[in-house]
């Protein structure tokens, strides 16, 4: 038989595993699998070793950092775990953004140091589909303002966890073939594999019907639609069903008279003009939506602090053990005038303790508060998945409190963008990367 190289097992792991005793045995690292020769050995303890041919043939750059266990069913020894972050770009500017996506990306592969096995950035141009390996990449800090990123040949992952930056990469066909051919990999899991579209996600959570009360009415935009709800309520969101940060958004006023004020969200900009009936509305704001869709939303009564309407960010990720964890709480404020809390839009962040310490003088009021927002939390994440079939990792959930206390889901991000800086706690911007690795490994079996 055909062999690249030995594994060297002690005969208390192979019992242990329950790793037949053959003079080869089939090995595995990421999507490439090998035969080899098995070697068991007298040694104490539950201890293995490779081959240095071996190592090399299934592109393991350190055989120490690798995990053992022995999949029963395939039969195969797993050598791991191998984690791949997804990645449109590598960025590699000058000038560093805490808050952009070279931070994230930079962050996400210092941390894989802290995990066992293999952690790289890789692209989907870097992929070599004849030999089930890629290109990836691993940063290096060279001094304490520059890095460098190291290249090298890895086998393709037992995880992705997708980290496309933009809806507009994801949208490309190259990309869009890439990600369905990872998925369709043997022994490969996946996870947040896609931006998620505002109309879909409530579609999908309005079947639970434990989460009713949580969603504000929500319809597709049309003029028939807007018609009806300018009848129901005195404020309407109209929003992209695919925007991100706060882009786009539209609020809308209707008076007695049945004209309508509306204030358009630019970012840090805000255009203010008016409309005679809804159908006006649609002409005047064509421009605007650029024939994209569009959803329209009943517009909440919200708690303010000092003046000014906020909502919960909490970044919401799986652990080590595959359990939901809310990793990271904050309450972002809007700008003065602004009815757009996002932070690319003027808002700024506060703690969440400050805010509710605000709003509720009863410590009791404010423990049941947080309970809720945590219920509702994992309620929304099991819904998703389970409706979806899909794998989540991480999710970014908007909250909003309402003036009698209640809180509403306004948003669901499947890509929450992290910051790397923070005058809070580093610990808790630490896991909120880690975190996503940890469930990596947790995934590959380990």
């Amino acid at each position: 038989m055909q062999s690249t190289g030995k594994i060297i097992i002690s005969q208390n792991l192979a019992q242990n595993l329950g790793i037949p005793i053959n003079p080869y045995i089939q090995v595995r690292a990421g999507q490439i699998i090998l035969t080899a020769e098995l070697v068991l050995s007298n040694e104490s303890g539950n201890t293995y070793s490779i081959s240095s041919k071996l190592a090399e043939a299934l592109y393991i750059k350190h055989p120490k950092s690798m995990k053992l266990r022995y999949d029963r069913e395939a039969g195969h020894i797993h050598l791991g775990p191998t984690i791949g972050v997804l990645s449109t770009f590598l960025p590699n500017k000058e000038e560093f953004d805490p808050t952009g996506v070279q931070a994230d990306i930079i962050y996400l592969s210092n941390m894989g140091k802290m995990v066992p096995g293999q952690v790289f950035i890789f692209t989907p141009g870097s992929i070599n589909w004849s030999n089930n390996t890629t290109r990836g990449y691993v940063y290096k800090q060279i001094s304490a303002d520059r890095g460098v990123w190291i290249s090298d040949i890895y086998p393709l992952p037992d995880v992705v966890y997708d980290r496309v930056s933009s809806r507009i990469s994801e949208g490309k066909d190259s990309i869009r073939s890439t990600k369905n051919r990872l998925m369709n990999q043997p022994y490969l899991k996946y996870f947040n594999p896609h931006f998620l579209n505002k109309w879909k996600v409530h579609q999908i959570l309005i079947n639970n019907p434990r989460l009713h009360q949580y969603l504000p009415e929500t319809r597709l935009l049309n003029t028939e639609n807007l018609e009806e709800m300018l009848r129901k309520y005195k404020v309407l969101f109209i929003k992209p069903g695919n925007g991100s940060l706060g882009y786009g958004i539209i609020k809308l006023k209707s008076n007695e008279k049945g004209d309508i004020n509306y204030v358009v969200n630019r970012g840090r900009g805000r255009l203010r003009t008016h409309a005679e009936n809804a159908e006006d509305f649609m002409k005047k704001t064509k421009k605007i939506r650029k024939d994209k869709q569009y959803i329209v939303q009943q517009g909440l009564d919200l708690a303010t602090f000092r003046g000014s309407p906020f909502d919960i960010r909490i970044i919401y990720q799986k652990d080590g053990r595959g359990e939901w964890q809310i990793s990271k709480k904050f309450v972002r404020v809007a700008a003065p005038g602004s009815s757009v809390s996002n932070l690319s839009s003027g808002g700024r962040a506060e703690p969440s303790k400050k805010i509710f310490k605000y709003l509720y003088s009863r410590k009791e009021i404010i423990e049941e508060k947080n309970r809720e927002v945590k219920v509702l939390c994992q309620t929304i994440a099991l819904t998703l998945e389970k409706l979806t079939n899909e794998t989540f990792g991480e999710l970014g959930l908007d909250i909003g409190i309402d003036k009698q206390g209640h809180p509403w889901l306004i948003e669901v991000n499947s890509k929450p963008r992290k910051t790397t800086e923070t005058e809070y706690s580093k610990t808790i911007i630490r896991n909120s990367f880690k975190r996503p690795l940890e469930y990596s490994v947790y995934l590959a079996g380990y």
